[in-house]
């Protein structure tokens, strides 16, 4: 899946509304580190001015705060499941009452029911997982994980 124009209207985003696209992950855990590896790279692309990039290690409890503020939100993060994943895929994220946490950890779903519970706010959210392949600890990716940062980013035009 690309996002070029069709892409974009795929999110069901254009231009006036804002998009954050946040970035998770380890990068001193090799593969682990796609989705802030893909921020960096947005970083230096030409984006619309209603994109907002940001990245963690992990989602906190703060993050509920942070996408309040936003109409949709584009989580990427690395993935481990290899069966049906090719290089990437994106799917829609919804908040889940069943959805547990800490205060070291929460899941995309945790943080969005949060926003909604505290905020009242419900932004169109979707996850862009992209499939990594190592998982030792060391900042190199691997091969299959730099060919799917690459064909990600080209769906940014980046």
């Amino acid at each position: 899946m690309s996002l070029d124009r069709n892409g974009w209207e795929q999110l069901g985003w254009n231009s006036e509304e804002k998009l954050l696209i946040y970035g998770i992950g380890n990068v001193g855990r090799q593969d682990d580190g796609l989705g802030i590896r893909l921020v960096e790279i947005l970083e230096g692309a030409s984006l619309p001015s209603s994109v907002t990039l940001e990245s963690n290690y992990q989602l906190n409890i703060e993050d509920a705060l942070l996408i309040s503020d936003y109409d949709v939100v584009l989580f990427v993060d690395a993935s481990m499941e290899q069966s049906d994943l090719e290089s990437f895929s994106i799917r829609g994220v919804y908040p889940s009452a069943h959805a547990s946490f800490s205060t070291h950890e929460m899941s995309i779903e945790g943080v969005l029911a949060l926003c909604e519970e505290l905020y009242n706010k419900k932004p169109r959210t979707f996850l862009l997982a992209l499939k990594g392949y190592e998982w030792g600890i060391s900042e190199e990716m691997s091969q299959g994980a730099r060919e799917n940062l690459i064909h990600a980013a080209r769906m940014f035009d980046a």
